[in-house]
């Protein structure tokens, strides 16, 4: 389809849509919505539903999206009847970049995956994390990440990578992934030449602590000196299914739905204030524990139950249930240690209701 700068469009494959302010290269250009966003998307992903004869292509777009190499010939693109192949003459590329005669022989593979370090190595289990975007493939990409709240999604940070690569995108604090937030991602592949055409791709990662917690996720890795968690968003190499690092939608929903695996507020009757409830039982942290040993177990339990009632005391909950059970009374006498030297004067606790919990709750109220 034809499509120039200043068109009104929408997308064919999402919601929404927006301005047409740049051409990226032959296949794809960047449409700014009414946020003020700026997006890339293929040509063949929108459609025009209203055009602009002034059709006028700011310097910014110039300087933003042309490589010192590839200037923007204005006086072409700025003709009223200027369709796309003509806007896509006045772009010159060196003869370095681009041959039309070419094949895409530096390969068509691609993964591109989030890679969290430990801000503190050796206790990365209870440790703000640094997350990167990695760029593993022959392809440039253009990205955005943000960050749900509600039915929104606050953008955290965008960018255009080069092929190999990987970008530092922030910190995510330990009360922020205990609180399991949802990113939104979303990247397009293209190259400076002739190239492969992939789809472009818009994924939702939601954090999830719990997995988190067992420090045998950070390992070695091809992309960084030091341990950290390879999350692999997309692969041509691979299917969804043979990803054995990420969790499955239907896990996910398993784990929220019936292992309780993060904090689960009980409904009281009016008057009363609300009750926090955390299982600490091993089932309801991790799906499989046969390769772990009892003290593994014990450091992942303890580790869950900081890690709540951290988050408990900054937002100021008023009761929290920790279900440790009866065992052989270790995972209890730590508890309760810890309730008395890490957490004295910021809590006091008695022994759950018996009638809902048997022998095995503690209650902790926060002052």
């Amino acid at each position: 389809m034809k499509c120039d700068i200043g068109d009104k469009v929408r997308f064919l494959n999402d919601t929404g849509g927006g301005t047409v302010v740049g051409f990226i290269n032959k296949s794809t250009v960047m449409v700014r919505d009414s946020d003020g966003f700026d997006i890339p998307a293929l040509i063949s992903d929108i459609v025009v539903v209203s055009e602009n004869n002034e059709k006028k292509l700011t310097d910014e777009y110039t300087t933003r999206y042309a490589d010192n190499d590839k200037k923007f010939d204005i006086s072409n693109i700025n003709k009223p009847k200027a369709n796309l192949h003509e806007n896509l003459n006045a772009i010159s590329y060196s003869n370095d970049t681009i041959n039309a005669e070419n094949e895409d022989n530096d390969g068509i593979e691609f993964e591109i995956a989030l890679g969290f370090l430990p801000v503190a190595s050796d206790n990365p289990t209870n440790s703000d994390l640094q997350i990167y975007m990695i760029n593993d493939s022959s392809y440039r990409m253009f990205y955005t990440i943000g960050k749900y709240k509600q039915s929104l999604v606050v953008p955290a940070k965008s960018g255009e990578m080069e092929s190999d690569c990987k970008e530092f995108i922030g910190i995510l604090s330990k009360e922020e992934i205990a609180a399991m937030p949802v990113f939104q991602i979303n990247f397009i592949l293209f190259k400076n030449r002739d190239y492969t055409a992939q789809a472009v791709q818009q994924i939702d990662f939601k954090i999830n602590p719990v997995k988190l917690l067992n420090s045998k996720i950070f390992a070695e890795n091809d992309f960084f000196e030091e341990n950290a968690y390879i999350y692999i968003l997309a692969s041509s190499r691979k299917s969804l299914k043979d990803y054995i690092n990420n969790l499955s939608d239907s896990e996910i929903a398993k784990s929220l739905n019936d292992k309780k695996d993060i904090s689960h507020k009980k409904t009281k009757p009016a008057g009363e204030p609300e009750i926090e409830e955390i299982d600490l039982h091993i089932e309801s942290l991790i799906e499989n524990k046969e390769n772990i040993s009892s003290g593994e177990i014990l450091k992942l339990q303890i580790d869950r139950f900081t890690i709540a009632l951290d988050l408990g005391i900054s937002a100021h909950t008023k009761r929290m249930v920790f279900i440790h059970g009866l065992g052989n009374g270790k995972l209890k006498h730590e508890v309760r240690r810890l309730l008395d030297t890490r957490y004295a004067g910021k809590v006091r606790y008695q022994d759950a209701s018996f009638k809902e919990y048997g022998y095995g709750a503690t209650m902790v109220y926060i002052k």
